[in-house]
């Protein structure tokens, strides 16, 4: 396989177990490796949030988004990208900053680089409250238009016993 692997990190522990699995796969496969974060867009502050707190778990609306989002946070994005690759000892991966909906933008990067698999991390927060806060991996699965794999706490260690 020469294909590509895109890897979503967030700086969490589930994230960077996500990206030592997506390393190991690029390396074994000899697929290029692109790690990306996503800062996400922030409620607009005109609307207060609890206007759509009870509706939230029954509708995917919420408060309105907005890009307001600054030089800052996109350099601090790159730079916690730079460290969790460091730290993970990953080498020659390409490195991707965006602004969005994370999901969104992980499908979009995925389909603009011809992506064979996404690999992220899945928070472990159980079925209630992923569908009441939402989930990055969950709202990915039903939008990629390529293989999705989330990787589950505990997979090091299950992979690693005997």
């Amino acid at each position: 396989m020469k294909g590509s692997i895109v890897c979503g990190v967030d700086g969490s522990p589930d994230s960077k177990l996500a990206l030592g699995v997506a390393a190991q796969f690029a390396r074994r496969l000899g697929a290029r490796l692109v790690v990306a974060n996503v800062v996400a867009y922030v409620a607009d502050p005109v609307v207060p949030a609890f206007a759509y707190a009870p509706m939230a778990p029954l509708t995917e609306f919420g408060p309105p988004m907005t890009e307001r989002r600054t030089d800052a946070d996109m350099e601090a994005s790159e730079a916690l990208l730079e460290h969790i690759v460091a730290e993970a000892g990953v080498e020659g991966a390409e490195l991707r900053t965006m602004l969005g909906i994370p999901a969104e933008q992980l499908a979009e990067l995925a389909d603009d680089e011809g992506v064979d698999l996404i690999v992220v991390g899945s928070r472990g927060r159980g079925a209630f409250k992923a569908a009441f806060l939402g989930s990055v991996s969950n709202s990915l699965i039903g939008i990629a238009r390529c293989s999705v794999l989330v990787v589950p706490r505990g997979a090091v260690e299950t992979a690693a016993a005997p």
